[in-house]
């Protein structure tokens, strides 16, 4: 049995989605967010820097979502949510799984590390600088999208789990409205059963 250690609105959504997505058997341990916690030698025996969310699968231990969401599918997808290796879309599909993570929530995520660390003095200009590149990336999304269903065309695939988890941390912490198209594309997305899923499962 999978166990996914998280806590909720947390880059684990995207080892549950794609458990969710794949039919994978899985359980999820919500942990206490506390640093006393995150940072105690209990859990760092599990995450060696107190981050959520952690995979652990038989002897298999991982702490990076995205890695998560390949390692699933690259494991008990049998061909599905991703492109053949050798196939002409599969350098895309890891493009914008990357983009989604490196490029993208990374930006969003810095305006929740200021926050965190500097709660009686956060920097406007500095929460105003990371929300531009974060919509600066929308931009790039949205001209890469165009009249596409999903990242890959007609196929939903790990990109768009990626994407989708970004997408949620863009609408809670730059909390910016969506454009139209951005918007139209989210709402495809949450509207999967299997992201419907993951989200109870994570209440």
């Amino acid at each position: 049995m999978i166990t996914i250690y998280h806590f909720p609105n947390t880059r684990g959504l995207r080892a549950i989605w794609t458990c969710e997505e794949l039919n994978v058997p899985y359980k999820i341990e919500l942990i206490d967010f506390s640093p006393e916690y995150r940072f105690s030698p209990e859990f760092l025996k599990i995450s060696p820097i107190g981050k959520v969310p952690v995979l652990q699968d038989d002897s298999i231990t991982m702490s990076e979502s995205g890695a998560m969401v390949h390692y699933l599918i690259d494991r008990y997808g049998e061909g599905k949510l991703r492109p053949e290796t050798g196939h002409s879309l599969y350098p895309t599909y890891l493009e914008w799984s990357w983009f989604a993570e490196a490029t993208f929530t990374s930006s969003a995520s810095e305006i929740i590390r200021h926050k965190r660390a500097f709660p009686e003095n956060i920097n406007v200009e500095v929460i105003t600088e990371f929300k531009r590149r974060s919509t600066f990336c929308l931009e790039a999304l949205m001209n890469f999208l165009g009249k596409k269903k999903w990242l890959l065309g007609d196929k939903f695939s790990g990109a768009d789990i990626m994407m989708g988890v970004g997408l949620t941390t863009y609408a809670r912490h730059v909390a910016k409205p969506f454009p139209s198209m951005i918007q139209k594309y989210f709402d495809r997305l949450s509207a999967r059963p299997a992201f419907v899923r993951t989200k109870q499962a994570e209440s």
